[in-house]
């Protein structure tokens, strides 16, 4: 018995020697660990890997070219190379000289006044300049015409005639044709237009021309 109780004794013992012998190995260990310096390696992180481009795709929508057009012959109406014909100008209507007749009032016996007569004279709103004859400038003809008319209570100008020649009847003419465009302001007697008797006169120069 004695021997059992002595191996049990040894047990517990060695037991006890063993616990307190591994704190101090643990603490001399760590203590070791702390004298020597730490090293920290940082490891970087792994880039993406990189994704597999995606192909373009083809949006471009295809062309395609017109179909040629087949050479068919057409067959053209004879009327389109027909010009339809006008119908004759009226006539009164002056081609020559493009001037076209304005209804004018009748003076038959109404009462012309003159210039001294009026209170307030004809002024000229529109005044045509007469053209010189090509010929009459070529020729070196020149020449003063006085044209004798009436201006009307609506200011046209009527019964246009020569009362003094230049000598040329084409200078006479054309000083005529000027004249018988003319537009006026009527002349006023008592506060009324009133048609009143005018003469004018129509020098045709070479300088100066007309």
């Amino acid at each position: 018995m004695r021997r059992d109780t002595l191996i049990a004794f040894l047990l517990v013992l060695g037991i006890h020697i063993g616990v307190a012998m591994v704190p101090k190995t643990t603490a001399k260990r760590a203590v070791v660990e702390d004298d020597g310096p730490v090293i920290k390696i940082v490891i970087p992180p792994l880039p993406p890997p990189d994704e597999p481009e995606k192909e373009q795709e083809q949006t471009d929508t295809p062309i395609v070219a017109p179909p040629a057009l087949a050479d068919i012959p057409t067959t053209v109406p004879v009327d389109a190379f027909v010009t339809p014909v006008e119908p004759p100008p009226p006539s009164s209507l002056n081609l020559g000289n493009v001037n076209i007749n304005v209804e004018r009032a009748n003076l038959k016996n109404v009462k012309i006044f003159d210039l001294a007569d009026l209170d307030q004279i004809p002024a000229a709103r529109f005044q045509a300049q007469p053209q010189y004859p090509p010929e009459m400038r070529i020729n070196g003809t020149t020449g003063t015409v006085r044209v004798g008319f009436i201006c009307d209570a609506e200011g046209h100008v009527q019964e246009a005639h020569v009362v003094s020649s230049s000598g040329s009847n084409e200078l006479d003419q054309a000083a005529i044709t000027a004249v018988s465009k003319w537009i006026f302001k009527p002349g006023r007697k008592g506060g009324h237009a009133v048609n009143t008797r005018m003469e004018v006169p129509i020098a045709f120069d070479l300088n100066g021309d007309s």
